[in-house]
């Protein structure tokens, strides 16, 4: 986590003393627990697919005359199916000669040099040839006398941009027909409201101060943002009661609030203190905004030529405040649409984390105006008295674990006993951010000033024994040495954790898997009593809800046929048995492999004779020709020369059992950046479960090159070669201390026509937009990744260019639609000019939406879940826009989510049934596992490709020494190895 400084709230800011001082706390539960003597230091997001007007063009694209052209100028058929011009044909013949994409292979460049670069390991590797083909464009472009800076078509390509009057495709049909109709339920409810204008307000606390009423002075008092806007709920109370409040910096009224009007003016206010001190004065700003009308939402559904780019948000959010205000009541309101039980499902004592169940209700613009509601489960820092929680972590050996105390509660907001005395007699208490704990306890840590220990401090001049003296400390002050004990602070609740993420989501997922059935019950009940509310705002706005959950038609997709070696099987209902592999590594010779176990163990040795075993077995099995392998058992400061060595002997890849997790990101760093050794970590505990080796197998054979099964009839016209990306960006996890400081982006591309195999370019994305440090969605230098990934499949498709590009996009909420797709899909189209003059591939630009709250339940209450292959694409999508749900892998626990498509940009005429059938077929070409996945197989590697990027910087202190021009040098032997298996 990044230095936020001292986030004391100061309310004693006059008091200079080093150490605060307070009351004895309750009866602690561990009662008299007996601790040993400390000995570690302190550490501290109508119309279909309108055609381009043409590169450089900045008119907004039109829609064709019948008959005319829906590409980019070029005619064609105005029907279903996409007539091929002379443009296009030639785009399916062998382009002419281009040096710069034959000259050498996918993603190599010429040596960087021959310095040799130091490792973590302790020794010295050769550093990587640069396979930053990023820059082939750049290059060109400075050499080429028409691509130089100021030519004629350097202008234009620079001017190129999709036009904002952009309009989202309309579905091209009713829906789609294939598959076998169902019936589900959704966890929708239709809701209606009266026809209502309101004012919105927006409102912020621009200080806070402590007031000295006989001086007449006021001190600022620093509060963290979070605390501080808390206190706009004060300002709130002292409006008109029908005021209603988001939680954030919404003010919504349906009158007028005296003297405030569309000019900012800044006010004061006399509020109570929260932790009892004084009187606090706090200075706020406020405006009004705009007029927002609840008609907002159903005006969007009957307006036939609304986008999603249109989307009412502001009518959307004052419905959503007003749901949640009604549904509040003893829940406990964590961020904008969200409500939570107070008391937690589960507490995990061991990683200082609870899990609290909650709901969400989420106003949706569907076919009719509904209200979407979602159990969810969110975990929070262990709230309580700080000595007990660490009591339950570390038990006697509390008073030891100084140095790991200060990762697990770094950043976290505390709050003293009430022990401050204030001006009229009573007691107050104070908020403090954990820095960290002293080396020494509270009986020997010395106050210099008075030459006292703590607890003696405490004893006599506040008549408070400490319970456990021999407990460390607690350092809340960054600057200075201020402590306090830790018996005598408590733990803010709803505190975001310190622990690991996988940690988090596991124990998280455990709490959240229920079944369909069961969900949806529980989601009735909330219903019910939200149907039972008295709340005010029911009848001032006439809310309705109706009682039932909406049921939705269905369809069950039919499932595709694979090829295994030399026969075709079809595939089970979301997972099936490999007999073989299409494609196994090793064809022209055996596969030679080494075991590697880092560090020692006692079962090493046993393992590595097991693995051996199971390998041969499973290798015959799959038909894949393995050598006998190379073992040892070696320290980590080994690895280095033992890649070398093996390198030297033409060993192709190392599997490494690890018995902790130290190394993986060291050794990763080592062969995908460095080396470009394949390699496959595998934990030494886990090898005595079953299916570990032919798991590992599937994976190993994807790094070296081979293919695990084929689908079969996925393309729609075999005659056109098809180009699928995916593409991912993920960001730093807000419950980590900022290792990962910059978001991360990769874009993968399919390099072969049968759509299995996949290049990827990998990048650290930019934080800075307008001068503040934030992380970014839309993806950095699109257009120089696209050109590298198309010459890529260029080269491994005997010098042809893709006719169509699919783009599956990730991470993209509504609210990110447009700007995107206007960015993103521009800088498709560039790469696109870039290569080859006319070269302009139909494009379909489809956005993923993984994090959404829609599910489904079967009708038959003896079914689980619904069956893979579900999709829906009435009702509960957008009434016009070409999007859909589909349910693609099977539920193995809880409620299966399905994933949501968004078609943003279509000039290739998919309709329904096409697009769903070649999506769902496409999430059975994910080659890590035999099973059907969530969603599209290059969506899936784009996420893998980013985490193993954040993996290479996790422990790095200077990430940017991997990154040239902004992406990771990963090793041309690795660019077609798929390495993020």
């Amino acid at each position: 986590m990044s230095d936020r400084g001292d986030r004391e709230q100061n309310h004693g800011r006059g008091d200079r003393k080093t150490f605060l001082t307070g009351p004895p706390p309750s009866a602690r539960g561990h009662g008299g627990a007996r601790y040993s003597q400390p000995k570690g230091p302190d550490d501290g997001r109508n119309q279909r697919g309108p055609p381009r007007g043409g590169y450089g063009s900045m008119q907004p694209p039109q829609r064709p005359p019948p008959g005319r052209a829906r590409g980019w100028g070029a005619p064609s058929s105005g029907g279903g199916g996409r007539q091929q011009t002379s443009s296009r044909e030639e785009s399916c013949e062998r382009a002419p000669s281009a040096d710069s994409l034959t000259r050498k292979p996918y993603g190599s460049e010429s040596d960087s040099g021959s310095s040799r670069k130091p490792s973590e390991f302790g020794d010295t590797v050769s550093p990587a040839r640069s396979t930053d083909g990023l820059n082939d464009v750049a290059r060109q472009k400075k050499s080429h006398p028409i691509m130089r800076p100021g030519s004629d078509l350097a202008g234009a390509l620079a001017k190129l941009n999709i036009q904002r009057a952009v309009r989202v495709p309309s579905r091209p049909d009713n829906g789609g027909k294939s598959g076998q109709p169902i019936d589900v339920i959704t966890n929708c409810w239709d809701l209606s409201v009266l026809s209502k204008s309101v004012l919105m307000y927006f409102v912020e606390t621009v200080a806070v101060y402590r007031v000295d009423k006989e001086k007449g002075d006021k001190v600022e008092i620093r509060m963290p943002p979070k605390e501080k806007r808390a206190l706009i709920q004060q300002i709130v109370n002292t409006l008109p009661p029908e005021t209603i409040y988001d939680g954030g910096h919404a003010v919504y009224s349906e009158k007028p609030i005296p003297g405030v009007s569309k000019d900012p003016i800044t006010k004061n206010l006399e509020i109570k203190d929260p932790l009892n001190r004084d009187q606090l004065l706090l200075e706020y700003r406020i405006m009004e905004v705009q007029t927002v009308s609840t008609d907002d939402v159903s005006n969007f559904i009957k307006n036939t030529k609304a986008t999603s780019l249109d989307m009412p948000q502001d009518s959307i959010r004052l419905l959503d405040c007003i749901l949640k205000t009604i549904c509040k009541g003893s829940f406990e309101s964590i961020g904008r649409n969200a409500l939570f039980i107070a008391d937690p499902v589960k507490v995990v004592h061991d990683k200082l984390f609870s899990i609290h169940k909650g709901f969400i209700t989420s106003v949706r613009p569907q076919w009719k105006v509904r209200v979407n509601i979602d159990m969810t489960c969110k975990a929070f820092f262990t709230c309580g008295n700080l000595a007990d929680v660490l009591y339950e972590k570390y038990g006697d050996n509390i008073a030891s674990c100084s140095r790991q105390m200060t990762m697990d509660l770094k950043r976290i907001r505390v709050e003293t006993e009430p022990f401050y005395k204030n001006d009229s007699g009573g007691t107050y208490s104070r908020r403090f951010t954990v820095h960290g704990f002293s080396s020494e306890p509270a009986a020997k840590l010395l106050i210099p000033d008075v030459k006292m220990s703590v607890a003696e401090y405490f004893q006599q001049h506040h008549n408070i024994k400490l319970k456990y003296p021999e407990l460390p400390c607690v350092k809340v002050n960054l600057s200075r040495d201020v402590f306090m004990p830790m018996e005598l602070l408590n733990i803010l609740p709803y505190q975001s954790p310190n622990a690991k993420k996988s940690d988090i989501a596991s124990e998280v997922i455990r709490c959240a898997a229920v079944r369909a059935h069961d969900r949806f019950n529980e989601l009735q009940t909330f219903v019910n009593k939200m149907l039972q509310s008295t709340h005010p705002l029911v009848k001032l706005f006439g809310v309705k809800v109706e009682p039932r959950a909406v049921k939705t038609p269905a369809r069950v997709l039919d499932t595709p046929t694979a090829c295994f070696g030399h026969q075709t099987c079809p595939l089970g209902r979301g997972k099936w048995t490999p007999p073989a592999f299409f494609r196994p590594a090793g064809v022209d010779g055996a596969v030679r492999w080494a075991i590697l176990s880092i560090p020692g163990d006692r079962n090493a040795a046993r393992h590595q004779q097991m693995l051996m075993a199971q390998f041969d077995t499973n290798a015959r099995r799959f038909r894949i020709v393995l050598d006998r392998p190379e073992c040892a058992v070696i320290q980590r400061a080994e690895i280095v020369q033992r890649f070398q060595q093996f390198q030297s002997r033409g060993i192709n890849f190392v599997l490494l059992v690890l018995y902790d997790d130290l190394n993986y990101p060291a050794i990763k760093r080592l062969g995908d950046l460095q080396t470009g050794m394949r390699t496959q970590c595998v934990r030494g505990r886990t090898l005595d479960k079953p299916n570990v080796v032919p798991n590992l197998l599937l994976k190993i054979n994807g790094k070296l090159g081979g293919i695990n099964w084929q689908i079969n009839d996925i393309l729609r016209d075999d005659k056109e070669l098809m180009m699928v990306f995916g593409a991912d960006v993920t960001h730093p996890a807000p419950t980590q201390t900022q290792q990962v400081r910059q978001s991360i982006a990769a874009v993968l591309g399919s390099v072969t026509p049968d759509l299995m195999r996949y290049g990827v370019v990998v990048r650290q994305q930019a934080t800075t937009e307008r001068g503040s440090k934030t992380t970014r969605e839309i993806i950095d230098a699109m257009e120089v990744i696209v050109s590298e990934l198309l010459k890529a499949y260029y080269r491994n498709t005997d010098g042809r260019f893709p006719t169509r590009l699919i783009f599956y996009r990730d991470g993209v909420s509504e609210g990110q639609f447009e700007n995107v797709l206007v960015e993103e899909l521009a800088s498709i189209q560039r790469a696109c000019s870039s290569l080859r003059q006319g070269y302009e591939p139909a494009i379909t630009y489809i956005v993923v939406q993984k994090r959404h709250h829609v599910r489904f339940q079967p009708t038959n209450p003896r079914q689980r879940n619904v069956d893979p292959g579900t999709v829906v694409d009435t009702h509960v999508t957008h009434p016009r826009e070409f999007d859909f749900y589909l349910c693609s892998q099977e539920g193995i626990q809880g409620t299966s989510k399905p994933a949501h498509y968004h078609v943003l940009y279509d000039d290739s005429n998919w309709t329904s049934d096409a697009l769903q059938r070649f999506t769902f077929f496409l999430c059975h070409a994910y080659m890590r596992c035999p099973r059907s996945v969530s969603y599209p197989a290059p969506t899936y590697y784009a996420h893998l490709a980013a985490f193993r990027a954040r993996d290479w910087v996790s422990d790095l202190d200077k990430p940017a020494t991997l990154l040239q021009d902004g992406r990771f040098r990963v090793h041309e032997s690795q660019m077609t190895g798929m390495y993020y298996l």
